[in-house]
């Protein structure tokens, strides 16, 4: 089986969806199935591979000229991706994103004569900001609407833009699409419910180095460290964190709060942890890793994941877990499905620092507790969230696909999947790790 994909993406760099995709590229490649990746971003790697091309697209901060790119015909773009159809013939074709130049790839797309799936990376489909939050903390029902500029949603004059985005999809594309992969329960309800369908479930994993496998990951003393890492944007939730850490240290005086990553909003933070009187407290790290990621979680209690915007299945959650480190998270998006609310970490409100610092609270009062956790986290991650497991689900979803099946308006993909294929865990129809009861986003 040969799989084209094409990652239409204007993000500021390599996250979790291209750590996601080279993964599964590896994967696959190293079970016989041939992929190539055609990026189209402004954002070119240091070490280009084999099997990804880039096309370079005009930077987001280029507002005017991304507008022309967006909504205009790309000659040069339709060109090549023809011929990267001609020359590599796949079986199948995945689009990850639709954003640079999403006029002429939508216009590719209605013509193209394979199969095509879509991995919802985001809610971009549901949501023209991608949030699913209104003023409030309200979580919204999603839907992308003219309605959305009277919400209080911060839409701004982007929203004819996105509506034109969507159009096109919904006209060009949605028709074509066989099967939307969705990492979250949560996104595979908001497609389903906005008929973006067969919306299949398949949760993804973090690449986990082998040393951190089959090492001990023994849980720490001392020092209440608290931990967070990713990219330090303002949906990530780091305001709330650095408010609640205010609280941590009224009762742990000695307590460090580890910032690992680098973004925006860095700035902007640094000043707020210094009006808060945080100081050296706050240790910020830049990005780790290798040995300095593998420190950074050695040395922390807990990992704080306090979103306040819309995430989809953070991957960050899964790799403290794998190291035997409980999690606080906020209840939104996919992260209750992967911290089980007194089972291996804690769940709270989003945008709550009072809530926030009493989760965190719970773990470091009680590092027996900690412990416990942490290993109740691993031991799923290890033997459950694994590249081997979702791969083999996401090639039985190809098989199916391709056979012309007809699937449900929604699916686990783990059904599709005879119990004596799963390499580990429980069987392909059973329970995907970390469930939890299906519920109705609030709001409306």
């Amino acid at each position: 089986m040969r799989i084209l994909r094409i990652n239409s993406w204007d993000g500021p760099g390599t996250g979790g969806a291209e750590g996601y995709l080279r993964s599964v590229m590896d994967e696959l490649e190293s079970r016989g199935h041939p992929n190539l990746l055609v990026n189209l971003t402004d954002v070119r790697p240091t070490v280009p591979v084999p099997d990804e091309r880039y096309l370079p697209m005009v930077p987001m901060t280029a507002v005017k000229a991304r507008m022309r790119q967006d909504l205009g015909e790309l000659p040069r773009v339709s060109a090549f991706l023809e011929e990267t159809v001609r020359s590599f013939r796949p079986d199948l074709v995945q689009l990850h994103h639709f954003e640079a130049a999403f006029t002429t790839v939508g216009r590719f797309l209605r013509q193209l004569g394979v199969p095509l799936v879509v991995t919802a990376h985001d809610a971009w489909l549901v949501c023209p900001i991608g949030t699913l939050v209104r003023p409030g903390t309200v979580i919204c029902e999603g839907g992308i609407r003219w309605r959305c500029q009277f919400t209080g949603c911060a839409v701004g004059r982007g929203l004819p833009y996105s509506l034109w985005q969507k159009r096109l999809f919904d006209a060009w594309v949605a028709p074509k699409v066989r099967a939307y992969l969705c990492p979250s329960r949560s996104l595979m309800d908001y497609l389903d419910r906005h008929r973006y369908r067969p919306a299949v479930h398949l949760p993804s994993f973090a690449q986990i180095p082998l040393q951190v496998q089959q090492g001990s990951a023994p849980y720490p003393r001392g020092t209440a460290h608290i931990g967070w890492i990713g990219r330090l944007e303002s949906y990530k939730g780091v305001e709330d964190l650095l408010r609640a850490f205010v609280r941590v240290r009224s009762q742990y005086p000695d307590a460090i709060l580890d910032i690992a990553g680098d973004g925006s909003a860095r700035p902007a933070l640094a000043s707020l942890s210094e009006q808060l009187g945080l100081g050296p407290a706050v240790k910020w790290l830049g990005r780790v890793r290798g040995p300095e990621k593998e420190a950074f979680f050695a040395g922390v209690k807990v990992l704080a994941v306090p979103s306040s915007q819309y995430e989809n299945f953070p991957l960050v959650a899964l790799e403290a877990l794998a190291r035997g480190r409980p999690v606080v998270g906020t209840a939104i998006g996919g992260i209750p499905e992967i911290v089980e609310d007194g089972r291996n970490g804690r769940i709270v409100p989003i945008q709550d620092p009072v809530a926030l610092a009493e989760g965190l609270l719970d773990v470091l009062k009680d590092p027996a507790r900690g412990e416990s956790w942490g290993a109740t986290g691993r031991r799923k991650v290890l033997q459950e969230v694994t590249p081997e497991r979702h791969v083999t689900r996401l090639l039985a979803l190809y098989a199916a696909v391709l056979s012309g099946a007809d699937l449900p308006s929604r699916l686990e993909a783990g059904a599709l999947v005879p119990s004596d294929a799963v390499p580990s865990g429980p069987p392909g129809g059973g329970p995907e790790p970390f469930q939890t009861a299906p519920g109705k986003p609030k709001g409306t």
